[in-house]
């Protein structure tokens, strides 16, 4: 006899993203878990009189999104930060006055933080200084951090507070930019997460879990059920966190966390495994950079990492942006798996920005799967346009590259970088658009049923969840979401203007319209 269902979704068009199960416009849900897909006359016979009955009124159900990359405790700071977008502030006399708004509304000594500038489209061309923030909030700490995440602005007080001097040495990987007389000038360069250790103390746990709470209602208004955290500098502390958000009911998605090469050794899967199963622990996170001029680490070095945590059965993630630290980075997964040929670590290249063919051929040898950013393209497109070279921008974010060499992909939103908007990452995965309507790189488009499975499936077979996420199929978790409109019958430009009506985790509504 088959099991009666606790809930039945019927009047749905059902997009599976499963190539083995057809468009249905019903499912059925038991314990949490998809125990049926079809038609309202299929899973008739799962009804009971308790059952749960949804009606959903021809709106479109698809699995819910998987944010492969995101930074969710940064994104949870940024929305209660001044926003100092080249947009809102396009001139450093613009930025001063936005903090300077805010320090108004700030009690004297309180911290302020602030984000999104860009030195490359102010006006000025050049990072604003200690100096500029001391004119706005000179009675205040204040931390202003680039829209990358990769650079962070200091002002006086917070340098005093955080115990910067003169002669203070940054790590070997990031940059104190300094002044005329050789002193910080406020400027670090690759040292955000160093910094947020540093500000720790400072941190008032009630309006931070306020702010995550904000965070987390974002996230499910999108539609994104699952994500990856991928801090470079998480360790047993930001575990706890997680672990204590996902108890209080302050995170609902379902959490995997990376681990900061620096802390892999201690966030030992074995030490957690009879934890609670949220937080995951995922890939050792190893940062690639060459912002001093070389590329940290060097090529040998991350020969020795890979090799070190492969023999540990340890996924890695390589943050590589620019061609030759994909390139490091993927010569690194090469060795370590020729190491090992029949393990299947799934070594990860995070974001891939600059990958010409020849450095796809290499990454498809290495077995590397990439997890990166289509929504870069709509959202820093401008920067692109006007400060990268031509010859490249057919190679940027080369989704259809990845795609025709057979490179496994997955999407993530960088948030905060980008917002955490999936089917506007889709849209422009399909339309490699700006958010003025220019192209870059249309030949790397990729189909709308592609975008969605790096969304979805893909994202899911990055951290090992295939089995239980990313598509609507029979076993799996009911992680779903309602939408408005079918991306499938959407015009390509205009699929992020469909919204979400409701998400639902194992089975149950978390969000709704």
């Amino acid at each position: 006899m088959s099991p009666k269902a606790d809930l039945l979704l019927l009047n749905a068009r059902v997009l599976p993203l499963e190539p083995a199960q057809p468009r249905a416009s019903a499912v059925a849900v038991k314990n949490g878990r998809i125990i049926a897909v079809g038609s309202t006359e299929d899973l008739a016979p799962l009804s009971s009189p308790t059952t749960r009955r949804r009606n959903c009124h021809g709106m479109t159900l698809i699995p819910g999104f998987h944010d492969a990359h995101c930074h969710i405790l940064s994104l949870a700071s940024r929305l209660a930060q001044p926003d100092c977008n080249p947009d809102k502030a396009p001139d450093i006399p613009a930025l001063v006055s936005r903090i300077s708004q805010q320090a108004r509304r700030t009690s004297p000594g309180e911290w302020i933080r602030a984000y999104g500038y860009d030195e490359s489209l102010l006006t000025e061309l050049r990072h604003p200084t200690a100096a500029d923030l001391d004119r706005a909030a000179p009675n205040h700490p204040v931390r202003l951090d680039h829209r990358t995440g990769h650079a962070t602005v200091l002002n006086t007080a917070a340098m005093k507070l955080l115990d910067i001097h003169p002669n203070f040495q940054p790590p070997p990987h990031g940059v104190a930019l300094r002044d005329e007389a050789g002193s910080p000038s406020g400027v670090f360069l690759e040292m955000t997460s160093e910094i947020g250790r540093m500000m720790r103390p400072f941190r008032r746990e009630a309006e931070f879990e306020k702010d995550v709470r904000k965070a987390n209602n974002l996230l499910l208004s999108k539609g994104i059920t699952s994500i990856q955290d991928a801090g470079a500098g998480n360790g047993l502390e930001q575990w706890r966190t997680f672990r204590r958000l996902k108890n209080d009911g302050a995170l609902t998605p379902r959490i995997t966390m990376m681990t900061g090469l620096n802390h892999a050794d201690a966030v030992n899967t074995q030490t957690l495994h009879n934890q609670p199963a949220q937080p995951r622990i995922g890939a050792v996170k190893v940062m690639v950079t060459s912002t001093t001029g070389a590329l940290h680490p060097t090529s040998n070095e991350l020969a020795e990492i890979a090799m070190h945590h492969n023999r540990q059965g340890r996924q890695l993630a390589f943050h590589a942006i620019e061609a030759e630290a994909v390139i490091a980075a993927a010569q690194a997964i090469a060795h370590a798996r020729s190491a090992h040929p029949r393990q299947d670590p799934r070594h990860r290249i995070e974001h891939c920005a600059e990958a010409p063919p020849e450095i796809l051929r290499l990454m498809k040898d290495s077995g590397a799967t990439v997890v990166t950013q289509p929504g870069f393209v709509h959202h820093h497109g401008a920067k692109y346009l006007s400060a990268v070279d031509p010859g490249l921008l057919p190679h940027l974010y080369p989704l259809a590259g990845l795609t025709s060499h057979g490179i496994p992909w997955a999407a993530g939103s960088d948030a905060p970088v980008t917002p955490p908007d999936p089917l506007l990452h889709v849209q422009a995965a399909v339309t490699r658009q700006t958010s003025d309507g220019r192209a870059i790189g249309p030949n790397q488009a990729v189909s709308l049923v592609q975008a969605l499975k790096a969304w979805t499936i893909e994202a899911a077979r990055s951290t090992f969840q295939e089995e239980m996420l990313g598509s609507i199929s029979p076993g799996k978790r009911a992680d779903l979401v309602l939408l408005d409109g079918d991306p499938m019958q959407t015009p390509p430009e205009q699929i992020g203007n469909i919204k979400v009506a409701m998400t639902m985790i194992d089975g149950q509504v978390v969000w709704e319209a």
